[in-house]
């Protein structure tokens, strides 16, 4: 069932066909007049010193140039094109009859308009409108024979009934080749209503995968590339169509069935993509390109990395935290052993070779006692709190550390809901602390400050929350950043390597996340991802 909607858009293709004949015929109308009744006037005009039949002509020739003025000005409304066209079939049967009226009656060489006329109604109205022009064209001619008749003393009936015979042959054909013609356009627009219907489908499911899907003809130029594959490449499709892929995807091995690679964006960020390509084959088998699926794998390479290094760190405490067990029993025996001595009267310079024993000794039992804190590390707490009041409690008292000396420190504070334990997260904000400003230069230059710190926290979307620790120091050269979270693994030269090691460890333990941003010159930033607490906020 055809539905309003479908009958109406029909009828508006209809319609509009219609303007589009009308408008052509009737500039075939006045091109036909000027070239046939036009030069016929003109031509008798001369020959004949402009006697009644020439002037009946010549009026005839402008009486057609007015009626197609007033089917122009008709057209242009937009309106009424049925009657219209029936209005310029009648026309075209009266300009035969009066052409031929004035041209030798059934022996005018004229007679074939009244087949023109025929031939436009099935043009614009199809058999209906051929079968209307056939018997207005009979009558119109019959009628104009039976007129005459009187003065010509009989009718030439057999040449009257070669015409109409010819009338009907015209009508007959032109009327089924219009039929045909109609036909054909109906199932052309079904067709291409069914193939635009599918294109939309095709193109909609194509836009709404995840994937990225490009496309490269045999010449290398990009023909296609979806909206997720925009997201991903930093690239529209206006930018990249028709140009070579290789200047903006030079890194895609597109001779290569499967594999990865990184690949710089627009922005200058930089994607880990993992891609497939397989050629594009026509009829025959005839390659026509190249097309290549991708996706997006930063997150879940840096997910996996992120595991792997979880993993190692948790090999390692468990294999050191064995080992720092047995160094602390003998090294307090030691230290007690030195005290011993050192309570006992010996000469100053034995004395104080005890107490540089001492002194490294304590600093060892101190590098023990945090590696021990590292390898085997209380299981947390799990009770909400707000992080900012935790942080804003952390940096009044990290202003009173040595470390913080000409130190400017940035708060944005915005209320934050977590869940954890606050002591091990506040030890994590110290040792981020620590370790920015122990990135700045070592003192301040002509007044200024060394640099600044700045702390952040602020709700997730979705729930939790997140701490961030930045700097304006000299950055974490990229060679260095994946093993800053590695146990021992220092650039300072007094420092222990475990404070980041340390940190990771703890947000790990409650289930966060633990990135660094960093580039040479552009310091670093440390950003640290909390769940939520369960009942929302903090109590």
């Amino acid at each position: 069932m055809v539905s309003p909607a479908d009958a109406a858009l029909g009828e508006a293709a209809a319609d509009g066909a219609l303007h589009k004949k009308l408008v052509w015929l009737t500039f075939f109308r006045i091109v036909s007049v000027t070239v046939l009744l036009g030069g016929t006037a003109l031509a008798s005009w001369r020959a004949s010193d402009a006697d009644l039949f020439n002037r009946a002509l010549y009026g005839l020739v402008v009486g057609t140039y007015l009626a197609s003025l007033v089917s122009a000005w008709w057209l242009r409304q937009g309106r009424a094109l049925v009657p219209l066209a029936y209005a310029q079939l009648a026309l075209d049967v009266a300009t035969a009859t009066a052409v031929v009226a004035f041209t030798g009656w059934a022996e005018s060489v004229f007679v074939f308009m009244y087949s023109l006329g025929i031939v436009n109604g099935a043009i614009l109205l199809f058999r209906r409108g051929a079968m209307t022009g056939l018997g207005l064209a009979l009558l119109a001619y019959f009628g104009l024979e039976a007129v005459v008749a009187p003065r010509l003393g009989a009718l030439p009936w057999t040449l009257l009934f070669v015409h109409a015979g010819a009338f009907a042959a015209t009508a007959v054909l032109a009327g089924y080749l219009a039929e045909q013609l109609r036909r054909s356009d109906e199932k052309l627009a079904e067709r291409e209503s069914e193939l635009a219907t599918i294109t939309a489908l095709h193109e909609s499911i194509v836009q709404s995968v995840n994937s990225g899907l490009l496309t490269i003809d045999s010449r290398g130029r990009v023909t296609f590339l979806n909206r997720a594959g925009e997201q991903m490449l930093g690239h529209s499709l206006g930018e990249l169509t028709g140009r070579h892929a290789e200047r903006f995807l030079g890194a895609f091995r597109i001779d290569t069935a499967r594999g990865e690679t990184d690949l710089g964006r627009a922005d200058g960020s930089r994607v880990r993509l993992g891609y497939s390509s397989f050629p594009l084959l026509g009829r025959g088998r005839a390659p026509l390109g190249t097309a290549v699926i991708f996706q997006d794998l930063t997150q879940l390479r840096s997910m996996e990395e992120r595991v792997a290094r979880s993993e190692r760190l948790a090999d390692l405490g468990q294999l050191a935290a064995g080992l720092a067990h047995e160094l602390r029993n003998p090294l307090a025996s030691m230290m007690g052993s030195v005290e011993l001595l050192r309570s006992a009267p010996l000469p100053s310079d034995d004395r104080r070779l005890l107490d540089i024993v001492l002194r490294e000794a304590g600093r060892l039992e101190h590098l023990v006692t945090e590696f021990l804190a590292f390898a085997r590390p209380a299981p947390p707490r799990r009770e909400p709190f707000d992080l900012a009041g935790l942080a804003s409690e952390a940096l009044e008292a990290f202003e009173y550390d040595p470390a913080s000396a000409g130190v400017e420190l940035r708060r944005e504070l915005q209320p934050s809901p977590a869940v954890g334990d606050p002591d091990q997260l506040r030890q994590v904000l110290w040792n981020l602390l620590l370790n920015a400003a122990q990135a700045l230069p070592a003192a301040a230059i002509r007044g200024h400050p060394r640099g600044w710190v700045r702390v952040a926290c602020a709700p997730v979307p979705g729930g939790g929350a997140e701490l961030i620790v930045e700097d304006n120091g000299p950055g974490v050269p990229a060679a260095d950043q994946a093993q800053v979270f590695t146990p021992f693994f220092t650039t300072k030269p007094e420092g222990t390597g475990l404070g980041l090691a340390t940190v990771h460890r703890i947000v790990d333990a409650h289930g966060g996340a633990l990135t660094l941003d960093s580039a040479p010159g552009e310091g670093a930033r440390f950003s640290v991802r909390l769940p939520a607490p369960p009942g929302g906020a903090p109590g």
